[in-house]
């Protein structure tokens, strides 16, 4: 009789936790569900992105702590080509030669010989840095990141 009892509270503490499952996926897709149905399924194309990065802790030229960053992204959509002169006109020339850094860049490229190569509004890298030594500052290869896509190593 003990038993019957006993297999009699299992059978139901199981039918109670199976239903609690299934209750529980209903409700997580039906918020999946939900949110697909509101998310807008045109393409969101974002523009220029501004990081700033801050130490919570000892700042010494290197953080003794935390480094956290913050991200601020702007629509592409009202984004406008910045005017000449300007330093977002400057941090565009920069991201736009070391974008061409990274593919230039490889184990047998050292230093700044990179910038000969590299070009933006038909100016080389070298001469942008000539013209604007205070607004342009590129690194070298050794400070830039390169993979080799030499399929035959």
């Amino acid at each position: 009789m003990s038993t019957d009892i006993i297999e009699e509270k299992l059978d139901t503490g199981l039918r109670k936790n199976l239903f609690l499952v299934a209750v529980s996926m209903v409700v997580v897709s039906s918020v999946v569900a939900v949110t697909n149905l509101a998310s807008p399924e045109e393409d969101v194309n974002v523009g220029m992105v501004e990081i700033d990065r801050y130490c919570k802790g000892i700042d010494v030229g290197v953080c003794l702590g935390v480094q956290e960053e913050s991200y601020e992204s702007f629509n592409y959509a009202n984004y406008t080509e910045p005017e000449p002169g300007t330093p977002s006109f400057y941090r565009r020339v920069e991201s736009e030669l070391m974008a061409q850094a990274y593919s230039i860049c490889d184990s047998e490229t050292s230093g700044m010989k990179w910038t000969s190569e590299a070009s933006y509004r038909n100016q080389s890298a070298s001469e942008w840095m000539d013209s604007n030594p205070e607004s342009i500052q590129l690194l070298p290869c050794e400070d830039t990141f390169y993979r080799s896509l030499n399929a035959t190593q």
